[in-house]
């Protein structure tokens, strides 16, 4: 059958035509995907550069603390450690540290790697924390997270001031606030 169809010189011209017809739109569809596949990898290379670039107008402010913030741009941005579980428990300790240094007291804390990570993107850590705080001391421990390395970006956070009613005097002036946050950290990139 086969044979019997290809035995005309027009017979065989027109199915290389029909082939070479399939070839090239195979080949345009493939590029079409391609295109559209580097435009979302572009799109996202360039949210992560508005984020480093809010990052250093940040450091760049004029204050207390630049000195800390141009030391943390000369050092590694990214969290330290091998696998996402060891960068997880790099963030967690470092988080630790922070809070005990802003006199923040920590209820409960827990990190998880992504599992979901985009091809080309970075991965990342989340942590989530619930404490409490004066408002002085989370001001501290929110700088403090955002200015020094590793990068660390707040994700969500949400603060609830204590129930109408409770104890009266100093402690209604600057009350202890109920303080839930969301951080993210960024693993570096394996090169290889």
């Amino acid at each position: 059958m086969i044979a019997a169809s290809t035995a005309s010189p027009h017979r065989r011209a027109h199915l290389a035509s029909a082939v070479l017809g399939a070839i090239v739109l195979v080949l345009v569809a493939a590029g079409v995907v391609a295109k559209n596949d580097l435009d979302a990898r572009e799109a996202m290379l360039e949210e992560k550069r508005f984020e480093l670039r809010s990052l250093v107008k940040r450091l760049e402010a004029q204050g207390p603390g630049l000195a800390r913030a141009e030391q943390a741009l000369a050092a590694n941005p990214f969290l330290p450690g091998a696998t996402p579980t060891l960068a997880a428990n790099a963030l967690q300790r470092r988080i630790v540290a922070l809070a005990e240094d802003c006199g923040v007291r920590l209820r409960t804390i827990g990190a998880e790697t992504a599992t979901d990570v985009d091809p080309g993107a970075l991965p990342h850590v989340t942590l989530q924390l619930s404490a409490g705080a004066r408002i002085a001391a989370v001001q501290k421990l929110l700088y403090r997270i955002e200015t020094e390395a590793p990068f660390i970006l707040v994700d969500e956070a949400t603060l609830r001031a204590p129930q109408a009613g409770g104890p009266a005097g100093s402690a209604a002036l600057d009350p202890e606030l109920e303080i839930e946050l969301r951080l993210i950290g960024y693993l570096g990139r394996k090169e290889g």
